[in-house]
């Protein structure tokens, strides 16, 4: 039986933090300070108090300020000259196609950035399934339960969970997946399996 693979998105398949994510950061920063009057100095601390204790800002801003997910959404991740800002790794395209089984994205990212995203990096076609931020009503990982229901959705047993962000794995290992850790940090948690520096680094495992 063909293995599982599923992979975030953001820092994993493309690096989004070197341009991408400074826009949508401030562009969260102008839309918080506005709904809530407050300043931007104050709007980019409650986003990184969110993104710290929720894994995502947009889950902190509709339990205790009832914001529009999909507004929100819709202005912070529309994006001018979108197509100068994805890079993703180099051969991408290439070292996907080379890792035989289901490939699926999980990611906390819209569904039109994530499209967008994954064109652009020419791998779109590549992925067997695409799960975003909508659809996981707004459940950002690591939600325990979100994963799990997300591994129902597509009858998910076993595979590989590869992320960027720790805390998703620790949830990944919680349902059973063997987790990759993209990083280049040196310490190694018991809740990952391995570590990787890129993806093109999978083919050698």
């Amino acid at each position: 039986m063909a293995a599982t693979w599923i992979f975030d998105l953001d820092n994993t398949l493309h690096d989004a933090q070197s341009k991408i994510f400074p826009l949508v950061n401030t562009k969260m920063n102008e839309y918080i300070s506005s709904y809530l009057d407050i300043s931007l100095e104050d709007a980019s601390s409650l986003r990184e108090s969110y993104w710290e204790r929720y894994g995502a800002t947009l889950k902190g801003l509709i339990k205790h300020h009832n914001i529009n997910p999909i507004d929100f959404l819709s202005v912070t991740h529309n994006l001018q000259d979108f197509n100068k800002l994805v890079h993703p790794e180099n051969n991408l395209k290439k070292t996907l196609s080379k890792i035989q089984g289901r490939k699926i994205i999980y990611t906390n990212a819209p569904k039109t950035y994530t499209n967008k995203i994954l064109k652009i990096s020419k791998i779109f076609e590549l992925f067997d399934e695409i799960f975003t931020i909508e659809d996981s009503n707004f459940i950002p990982k690591p939600d325990q339960g979100m994963m799990d229901t997300f591994l129902k959705k597509y009858n998910i047993s076993e595979g590989f969970f590869i992320d960027d962000v720790k805390e998703n794995l620790f949830t990944a290992k919680n349902s059973g997946l063997t987790t990759i850790w993209i990083t280049n940090e040196k310490n190694q948690p018991s809740f990952i399996d391995k570590k990787i520096e890129k993806i093109s680094d999978l083919l050698s495992l």
